[in-house]
């Protein structure tokens, strides 16, 4: 066996001279064909890459910024046409209800030139914004009489307008030049309701430098707006004239228009320079993408051609060495299967062919190792295939954390880990869906709160938010709390706007009002008063669980921003009482009972009515955080017996009660009869919509079925949502509604106002409705849809049981005889009626409201959620 493998060596080394001497002899190599490869590689990658980019830059980014520029500059345009149409219209509408004071409509009667002027110079001091306001009677013969002249109107125009008015017809405002500049008038046909033939016509005149204080109200940095009239002459032919501007613009090549509803003006903007230079999309970057591209296909292509010939290189010698054997041999290349197939055949051809010229015949097989592969053979397991295991077994698997705030999976419907062990014992069930609330002096302690407002401080940063808004109620523990959260805010490096004590809405509108966009209420709500909590906004948003999340995640890590901020001190009361007032017109002054629960409201809402025009009789209006009269929750029905008999006693037109922070309300006719939230909201929903046919108008899953029916019929849209303040302004934002409202009684209004709950100005609106139409509050509910129905009831159930109590009910429960929603909680609708049960958000308790065609019909709905909840858990004590 030795002297064959001693041949065997001599031949192969004989083999391998030969073949050196075959390539010195001939054998060349000509170029590099793996190099050339690689080569052309590169120039097909970078070619298309190339070609792309200049097609992005060249044309397609141009094209794509002058497109942003242009629906830019339309949805300047439209947002700038809207504010124009509503200052028409607020100002029209407000004229108009002042026309039908009985002082207006007692001068319209007797047609006398005295009484007329003084109604005239009356309304005059009452519209700053007007320049001049005449009001011409209708003769008997149903046009206005010009026999003595002109009534002191300017020209045609004017006299046009009157004429045409009092025929019947609703002539367009229109703009015309006087003197050295542009005026705008509008008239409108006032009716005496109980005297037939008694009729004027009231024409009201602006200076259009009003129009242009309009146009200057919204962006006006951004570019140049202008009001355009069209003229339309004998020919048929039209002209464009600009009856008011504001502001500066660049070229006009980006101008564009909306056009004002039944009107003859149209809304231009023309974007400035600042604008378009904000605008401009920088190329830098996308070359610098274009570069890291091109620079990593380089090194790809270049870590090939390195690493490829090494490997190549390898499996040839492997080939080489192993070219003798008949074992088994695994490549890491599939392409040089052939190849040592061929090379061994030919070796061992040799081999044999040099063994038996000795005329002893074949070449025995030597004896070699066996060396066989352990794989199966396939693809999956050759080493090409595979850098690591399929399947890491000793790898652990990663658990993440969910934490949900009080949506329906946690213990305590908050955030209730780790935190507590992190910082000093933080119980997680202060972190609500929509707030921080908690017992003021065990869980919102100092410390607590400190790091809550380090939190706060140090997400605002990160927003680019420096000044937060810091405001409070009048509970005992609410000065306490708010030193604590300014001296973290200031130590955070925000700076701080301290507005004092002042109901929640009045939060929210500083953060509209002022030029800082964030802040932070402290208030406990309509809770108990050893309760106090944090509602906070950011960037002018209240921050809901995702929110609420963020600050419990950055107080569990600890790492907070630092600095000195300063804090001064605002007096924002005065500015909102004026915007309220700059809003809403009363036509006839109401008598009404303020039922403050001694919270925040108790100074500030009693002296808005009296500005108004109302008549005030104020309840409890003394602010004691100790809340000594009632519960300073308006949704539960027993705390409004008071306000019940202070309106049958005082003969109202209607009484409010507000909660402790004034975010909330409710109402009580003039017969004592409490208005349900969702009743309420018919009202704002039949007059709203009614001037904004399409509108969306967003309610809870706890309101009445008949809201859904209502909205529909008027016009609107109804979207159906969670409960909570924070949700519902979301979905608001969302859906672009301009009206909302809870069964709890907060009420959001996206028309005229800034879309967040205000129990003050909800109030005011109920006032304007009653006062324009004419009818009680008792008549306006009879006309409207009605059920069978049960108020908000309260089911106590510990915080850390009832998110998993629903849950299981609405797991395990069967209503196969209704319409299911788990939006929040369970809502069952029935054929006759309909049933919800759900977690509250703020305390520990469930909370159920049922509603149905008949009082039958509501005790079979009752039984029904009664006996899927007991088989869930019989021990639960229902109270319905």
């Amino acid at each position: 066996m030795l002297k064959i493998n001693k041949k065997k060596e001599a031949a192969v080394a004989e083999s391998g001279r030969a073949a050196n001497t075959a390539a010195a002899q001939g054998i060349s190599a000509k170029g590099n064909a793996l190099y050339m490869i690689g080569t052309l590689a590169l120039i097909a990658s970078l070619v298309p890459l190339v070609l792309g980019f200049s097609y992005l830059l060249l044309l397609r980014e141009p094209k794509l910024q002058e497109e942003q520029i242009t629906d830019l500059s339309a949805s300047f345009a439209l947002q700038q046409a809207i504010n124009v149409q509503g200052f028409f219209g607020r100002l029209e509408t407000r004229v108009q209800s002042a026309a039908r004071s009985p002082l207006a409509l007692s001068a319209i009667a007797s047609r006398s030139s005295e009484d007329l002027g003084i109604v005239e110079q009356a309304m005059l001091d009452y519209f700053p914004e007007v320049i001049s306001l005449r009001i011409v009677p209708i003769g008997d013969m149903g046009t206005a009489n010009f026999s003595g002249g002109n009534k002191g109107l300017r020209n045609h125009i004017e006299v046009d307008m009157v004429r045409r008015a009092s025929e019947g017809h609703d002539p367009l405002p229109e703009s015309y030049k006087f003197e050295d500049g542009w005026l705008t008038s509008f008239a409108a046909l006032v009716e005496h309701p109980r005297i037939n033939d008694r009729k004027a016509v009231i024409i009201a005149t602006l200076d259009n430098k009003e129009v242009a204080k309009q146009l200057a109200s919204l962006n006006s940095g951004v570019g140049k707006y202008t009001l355009e009239q069209t003229f339309f002459t004998n020919g048929g032919s039209s002209r464009s004239d600009v009856v008011a501007s504001k502001g500066q613009a660049a070229d006009s090549y980006f101008k564009q228009y909306a056009e004002i509803p039944d009107t003859n003006w149209k809304v231009g903007f023309t974007p400035s320079q600042s604008l378009l230079t904000e605008l401009n999309i920088s190329q830098v970057p996308m070359y610098l993408v274009l570069g890291v591209i091109a620079i990593a296909i380089l090194v790809a292509i270049g870590i090939f051609l390195v690493l490829y010939p090494r490997a190549l290189s390898s499996e040839v010698n492997r080939i080489i060495s192993e070219a003798d054997r008949k074992s088994s041999l695994e490549l890491s290349i599939p392409e040089l299967v052939t190849v040592a197939k061929q090379l061994r055949r030919a070796t061992l051809r040799a081999l044999r062919q040099s063994s038996g010229g000795s005329g002893s015949g074949a070449l025995p097989v030597p004896e070699v190792e066996d060396i066989t592969s352990t794989g199966s053979g396939t693809d999956l397991t050759n080493p090409m295939f595979q850098s690591q295991s399929l399947l890491d077994e000793d790898s652990d698997p990663v658990v993440e954390e969910s934490l949900d705030l009080d949506l329906g999976g946690q213990d305590d419907g908050g955030l209730t880990t780790s935190l507590g062990a992190a910082h000093g014992g933080v119980p997680g069930t202060i972190f609500r869906a929509y707030d921080i609330r908690g017992n003021a002096d065990s869980e919102l302690t100092d410390e607590v709160v400190m790091n809550i407002g380090r939190a706060v401080g140090t997400i605002a940063e990160d927003m680019g938010e420096q000044t937060l808004i810091v405001g409070c109620d009048g509970r005992a523990s609410s000065p306490r709390i708010k030193a604590a959260l300014i001296r973290a805010l200031m130590e955070s490096g925000r700076d701080v706007v301290d507005i004092g004590l002042v109901p929640t809405p009045l939060l929210y509108f500083a953060t509209r009002h002022l030029s800082y966009r964030s802040g932070i209420m402290i208030t406990g709500s309509h809770n108990p008063a050893e309760d106090n909590g944090l509602k906070i906004v950011l960037d002018q948003q209240t921050i809901a669980a995702g929110g609420i999340q963020d600050v419990r995640n950055r107080m569990n890590s600890g790492q907070f921003s630092s600095g000195n901020g300063r804090m001064v001190r605002e007096d924002i009361v005065s500015a909102y009482i004026d915007e309220v007032l700059q809003d809403l017109a009363i036509a006839v002054p109401l008598k009404i009972v303020i039922d403050a629960g001694n919270g925040a409201t108790s100074e500030i809402a009693p002296q808005l009515f009296e500005e108004l025009g109302c008549e005030v009789v104020p309840l409890y209006c003394e602010i004691d955080g100790r809340f000594p009269n009632h519960s300073p929750d308006t949704s539960n029905e027993e705390n409004l017996s008071d306000l019940v008999r202070a309106v049958q006693d005082q003969q109202a037109d209607f009484g409010v009660a507000f909660d402790g922070d004034g975010d909330r309300l409710a109402v009580v006719t003039s017969s004592g009869q409490i208005v349900r939230s969702d009743v309420l909201l018919m009202l704002y929903a039949q007059d709203v919509v009614s001037r904004n046919p399409g509108a969306d108008v967003v309610f809870d899953v706890k309101c009445s079925r008949h809201l859904t029916d209502l909205i529909t019929r008027h016009g609107g849209r109804p979207v159906l949502w969670k409960t909570g303040h924070a949700f519902m302004k979301e979905k608001m934002r969302e859906t672009g509604a301009l009206l909302g409202g809870e069964f709890s009684g907060h009420m959001f209004f996206g028309e005229r106002w800034f879309g967040f709950d205000d129990g003050m100005y909800a109030a005011g609106r109920l006032a304007e409705i009653l006062s324009t139409h004419g009818n009680s509050l008792d008549d306006s509910i009879a006309e409207l849809p009605s059920a069978v129905n049960t108020p908000e009831i309260i089911i106590p159930v510990p915080d850390n049981y009832k998110f998993k109590l629903i849950d299981q009910i609405v797991s395990n429960a069967d209503f196969s005889a209704g319409k299911i929603n788990t939006m929040d909680g369970i809502r069952v609708d029935f054929s006759n009626g309909w049933g919800l049960v759900r977690a509250s958000n703020t305390v520990a308790a469930l909370t159920a409201r049922f509603e149905a065609d008949s009082v039958e019909s509501l005790e079979a709905i009752k039984e029904e959620f009664r006996a899927q909840i007991a088989l869930v858990d019989p021990d639960i004590q229902l109270n319905f």
